[in-house]
């Protein structure tokens, strides 16, 4: 009860109060609901999809647009690597890869994690690095130069989010979004680590859900699984010990 009630003052004093919080149910009992073009997974409804939105303010709770290709099952320990044009398997130079895709730009727990990567690539150098961003090129860009640069990370724009579905990183539900947990935890990540995350990339969803995955040389998923939750703390330092590199401090130099 109280955890939904913060969360419905936290709704009121970012101009949405007219938000109507879905209730907790079974999943199994609501198998109806995967029916329905708005729902976000695990019989949750998306309780955004019909709010009036001002031109840009709120655009990033707005359910995002489907992908060009049907969200495909996330790829499994031992799986061939999914390859696209944008981003191909094995890489051209038959090096090792570590992809994280990030959930938006200027999440405060995205802005965590790619500052990770970097320091990881930093450390690094036989494993290739790479961010994919579904913000629009010139917002992610902003975003980059605002963190002090991609340094050894290559960063692959996907507007259409068609990398996100090859990849099985579909749109997240309410629970999944919306945790009060999450609140909790990115003030402990502001008061912490400094990190207090940016204004939403243009083109940015915050339902989307991010992931990471280690890739060896020859395109064989090693290690990896889309984002639990928003606030996960993804290792990867164990991204790299399964390609069989030792070196996982995650300093700058």
């Amino acid at each position: 009860m109280f955890a939904k009630l913060g969360t419905k003052i936290a709704l009121q004093r970012a101009g949405l109060g007219n938000v109507k919080i879905p209730s907790f149910s079974n999943p199994e009992s609501s198998s109806s609901s995967s029916k329905d073009p708005n729902a976000t997974g695990e019989g949750f409804t998306n309780p955004f999809a019909n709010v009036q939105w001002p031109p840009k303010a709120f655009s990033s709770w707005q359910a995002p647009p489907a992908p060009p290709t049907n969200v495909r099952e996330p790829p499994q320990i031992g799986d061939r690597a999914q390859s696209n044009i944008k981003l191909k398997f094995p890489t051209i130079d038959a090096r090792p890869c570590v992809v994280v895709f990030l959930r938006y730009c200027g999440c405060p727990f995205t802005e965590k994690l790619f500052l990770a990567l970097r320091a990881m690539g930093n450390r690094n150098p036989s494993v290739r690095f790479i961010a994919v961003s579904h913000c629009t090129q010139a917002a992610t860009d902003d975003w980059v130069k605002k963190l002090g640069g991609a340094w050894n990370v290559d960063v692959i724009v996907d507007p259409n989010r068609e990398l996100y579905a090859l990849w099985g990183l579909g749109v997240s539900n309410w629970g999944h979004l919306l945790n009060p947990r999450n609140g909790y935890n990115q003030i402990l990540l502001g008061k912490n680590q400094g990190v207090w995350g940016q204004q939403v990339g243009e083109g940015g969803s915050r339902w989307q859900t991010g992931g990471a995955f280690a890739i060896d040389e020859r395109g064989i998923v090693k290690w990896g699984k889309p984002m639990a939750s928003v606030d996960e703390d993804i290792r990867l330092d164990e991204a790299v010990r399964a390609l069989g590199f030792g070196d996982t401090r995650t300093g700058v130099f």
